[in-house]
């Protein structure tokens, strides 16, 4: 049989456009396994774990437009029940043996992004979920097959520094703004350590804060810089902990898939580092792209003041003030604070090197911020199909 590819991760964020990239872009005869958690989130077990898994599939080849399964190139997309957080990631022993005797690369993407979750929660799914996937490039080594890694990790592994962070950049002995930001950190040296000791064919992606469609704002995630700009649109917290020089380095999806897919096919990328971000040249400032947002929301620019500041007197006012909505946004809010004021900025010569000629790079953000609120707005922050807003709004 023809080498096959694992990916994991499929059902999140990047996951879904990645597949549909690995689906539009490998030979039709190239088999795409998608290791799949075989019980629904709420849940930790399932009566029919391969069953769940297939089910999952489906409903994500539908929402991503393949409603034909009998296409040659969407038939040969198999879900595998898994957890990569379990031994053997989590699967039956004959798809363990499937994978090691036909998987010739792996994208490896599943990951927790929850920054509030616990060290050892945590832990349990970026750091040993990562190891488990290296033990299985090893089986597969082993078994005198070919195998090639595509890890994606994340720029924010430089935690708490300032300034210049370089692409070959990583330490775990530092601090960090969350459980997300270290564990993600290592991990990666863990890859990084079997690249060095025991040879594996790796590339590594770091991509920075992911958004939207460049060309139309879509996105079917609205965590992360998402959630403070709706509740930025609605009035809710009209002073913010943030410098309005503070570093918003954001991406769009449709540029980290298409580098990843481009620098995962080559040979002269193997053993490389990349950092996915808008970089120096290309990144904004929590002070303009708010400037941006209060003109598209038409609401009052906000009142920036230092952290130490906000902490300190008007926290306290707003505790004693708020209720409802207002307080959850507060409260909910904290995890992100450590993003309004970023000091860090992530360089970008490697993969600006890797990349020259193909026509792949990271536009201005302030090129397509817009677009990607607009979006938003015509989405009710994902509860409605966008398509009826913005035809609504085509007619007007």
């Amino acid at each position: 049989m023809p080498s096959a590819v694992l990916l994991t991760g499929a059902t999140g964020f990047l996951g879904r456009d990645l597949l549909k990239k690995l689906i539009e872009e490998l030979p039709t005869q190239q088999t795409i396994y998608c290791l799949i958690r075989g019980h629904e989130k709420d849940s930790s077990v399932s009566d029919r774990p391969t069953e769940t898994a297939r089910a999952r599939l489906t409903k994500l080849l539908i929402e991503l437009g393949y409603e034909r399964h009998d296409e040659p190139k969407v038939q040969r997309v198999c879900a595998i029940s898994g957890d990569i957080s379990h031994q053997n990631l989590g699967t039956q022993p004959s798809d363990y043996e499937t994978l090691i005797q036909h998987v010739s690369h792996i994208f490896h993407g599943a990951a927790t992004v929850r920054f509030d979750l616990p060290l050892p929660e945590a832990r349990l799914i970026n750091v040993v979920g990562t190891k488990h996937i290296l033990d299985l490039t090893e089986r597969i080594h082993a078994s005198g097959q070919p195998i090639r890694l595509s890890y994606i990790g994340t720029s924010f592994v430089a935690g708490t520094r300032k300034g210049r962070i370089l692409e070959s950049d990583l330490t775990v002995e530092q601090s960090f703004h969350n459980t997300y930001e270290q564990t993600k950190a290592e991990a990666e040296a863990l890859v990084r350590r079997a690249m060095s000791e025991k040879g594996l064919c790796a590339t590594l992606f770091r991509p920075s804060i992911i958004v939207g469609n460049s060309k139309t704002g879509e996105t079917s995630s609205f965590k992360v810089m998402y959630w403070p700009l709706k509740v930025f649109s609605r009035g809710l917290i009209p002073i913010v902990p943030a410098s309005r020089a503070g570093i918003v380095d954001m991406v769009p999806i449709d540029y980290v898939t298409a580098a990843i897919w481009e620098l995962s096919q080559r040979s002269d990328t193997k053993g490389g580092c990349y950092h996915l971000a808008a970089g120096p040249d290309s990144s904004t400032t929590i002070g303009e792209a708010l400037d941006l947002a209060a003109a598209f929301f038409r609401v009052r620019k906000p009142l920036f003041v230092p952290i130490e500041t906000f902490e300190r007197y008007v926290r306290p006012v707003f505790n004693f003030l708020f209720r409802g909505k207002r307080r959850q946004a507060l409260d909910a809010g904290r995890v992100y604070v450590p993003y309004l004021n970023y000091q860090a900025s992530f360089d970008t010569q490697q993969v600006k090197a890797a990349l020259v000629g193909t026509g792949i790079e990271p536009p201005l953000v302030t090129h397509y911020f817009e677009r990607l609120i607009q979006f938003c707005v015509d989405s009710d922050w994902g509860k409605r199909d966008p398509s009826v807003s913005a035809s609504r709004r085509t007619r007007q």
